[in-house]
This record gives C-alpha cells, sequence and structure tokens, in this order.
C-alpha cells in the first residue's frame, strides 16, 4: 500500500483518541447491560435488538455489497423462531412478537457476542495473512481487536455461562470468508475491517433512534461512536475518499440494512 500524508505522528494520536475514547465508554456500556438484561430497564425484545445492534429475523445485515438474513444471523446462536423483530424505523415502534423471556435475552446477547468474536477473528485473519506490511495498519488492527474483544467481554457478563464463545457462522460464511479467501494486498485486508467497523457503527447508531431513555440513548451513540472512530482512521490510512482524519459530527442514523431489507410474507 502507498503511503499517505497522515504522518505517524497524527496516526498514533488518533489511536490514543480511540483508546481513551473506548476506555471511557466501557463502564457505562456494561452498567447499562447490566441494566437492560437483569430487569433494571423496561424494554422489549425489539428494543433489546436494536441496542445490541442485531437485526430481526425478517430483516438483513450488511456489510460491504453483502447482506444476510437476520434468520441465519439469530440461528447461529439459539432459537430465533421466538425472536422479535426489531422495528424498522427510528420511531421505537413496532411489535414485540416474541415476548421478552430469558431465553430470548440469551439469544439476543449471544447473537451480539457471536458478532463480536467475529471481529475480533477477522482482525486477527488480517494480522496473520502475511498481507499487512504497514505497520500503522497492524498497530490499528491490534487496538481495535483489543476494543472488540472488550465489548465481547461486556456482553458475555450479562449472560454469564451461557455466553456464546464463537464467530457468528452464517455472517462469517457468507460475507467475511469470500472477502478474505480474494484478499491479495494490505488494501483488501483494510477495506475488509472498514466494512466491518462501518457496519457495527452504523447499526448501534439505529439502535439509538430505537430507544427513548437518554441514558441508554447516550451509552450506545458512545459506544457506536468507538466504531466509526474506527472505520475513520482505518479509511483515512486506505485514502478512501469519503474518510476525514476526524469521525463526522453525525452518522447515519436510518436503517443500515438495504432497501427492502423487512421480507412481507
Amino acid at each position: 500500500m502507498e503511503q499517505n500524508d497522515f504522518s505517524r505522528d497524527e496516526f498514533n494520536r488518533q489511536l490514543r483518541d480511540v483508546e481513551a475514547m473506548n476506555k471511557a465508554a466501557m463502564p457505562k456500556w456494561r452498567q447499562t447491560l447490566d441494566k437492560v438484561f437483569n430487569g433494571g430497564v423496561d424494554m422489549t425484545s425489539a428494543e433489546k435488538a436494536h441496542l445490541l445492534g442485531v437485526p430481526g429475523r425478517r430483516q438483513f445485515f450488511k456489510i460491504g455489497g453483502a447482506t444476510i438474513a437476520g434468520a441465519a444471523l439469530l440461528a447461529a446462536c439459539g432459537d430465533d423462531d421466538d425472536t422479535a423483530e426489531a422495528p424498522t424505523s427510528g420511531d421505537g415502534g413496532g411489535d414485540d412478537a416474541g415476548g421478552d423471556d430469558g431465553n430470548m435475552d440469551i439469544v439476543l446477547a449471544n447473537t451480539a457476542i457471536s458478532l463480536e468474536i467475529l471481529a475480533i477473528d477477522t482482525y486477527q485473519i488480517g494480522i496473520d495473512s502475511g498481507l499487512v506490511t504497514t505497520q500503522a495498519v497492524a498497530d490499528a488492527a491490534g487496538l481495535f481487536q483489543q476494543h472488540h474483544r472488550e465489548h465481547a467481554d461486556a456482553l458475555k457478563g450479562v449472560v454469564g455461562d451461557g455466553a456464546y464463545d464463537q464467530a457468528n457462522a452464517a455472517v462469517k460464511t457468507a460475507l467475511i470468508d469470500p472477502a478474505v479467501e480474494s484478499a491479495s494486498e494490505e488494501g483488501d485486508i483494510i477495506k475488509i475491517a472498514f466494512d466491518l467497523e462501518t457496519a457495527a457503527a452504523q447499526t448501534y447508531v439505529f439502535a439509538a433512534g430505537a430507544l427513548s431513555t437518554p441514558e441508554l440513548r447516550s451509552t450506545i451513540m458512545t459506544i457506536g461512536g468507538v466504531e466509526s472512530r474506527h472505520a475513520t482512521i482505518l479509511g483515512r490510512v486506505a485514502e478512501y475518499e469519503t474518510a476525514t482524519v476526524f469521525p463526522g459530527a453525525f452518522y447515519k442514523s436510518d436503517n443500515p440494512l438495504p432497501e427492502g431489507g423487512v421480507i412481507t410474507e
């Protein structure tokens, strides 16, 4: 990959900033998850799905230009038949079709864990690929991987002994594996990570629009901001036209799923 004018000093400052951002967000994120999943906050399953960035059963998850049905996403970690559909707009509406029993909470949390583990594993694949030759990219991959590990650990804390410990096989097989298989240079590895972080950021911001409690909205936006910062740094290193040194003041708040992503039966 050709070097750009993004100086090493500036890059290191960006990594320090996002590390501080994540460190400040994690205590509040853990507290929020504890409240949501241990009875401190009254939320529907649809709202919980939004909080975790997990698509509803009839929705699609999108990374880059590829999509996968939410049913397959959820099925990787439990019985999705009882899982409620997340609302498809930002007004917090939507029917809670499946109830709010403990089993559904576990399915939703485990699905979120599986996506975080997928991010961890994807970064490791990139690190081990031999294609990453720029030290700045290697440094970013290691730090961002650690952030996803912390996010997964926070989710595991609310699930307990039943916590999932594998990457989401449906997303890995459908979206990540083909991209990794075709990767031939460092830029391809960066693009995979960029798409993954962009999808994560937008799902969290979309989630915030469905939550009615200011505290929850603030927390979810902060976590989404970490993911957005990841994408911004990766995009800046790769010199993507839409990326800047600093994250934008606003991130897309619309549904990250493609048009027509809700299947009508």
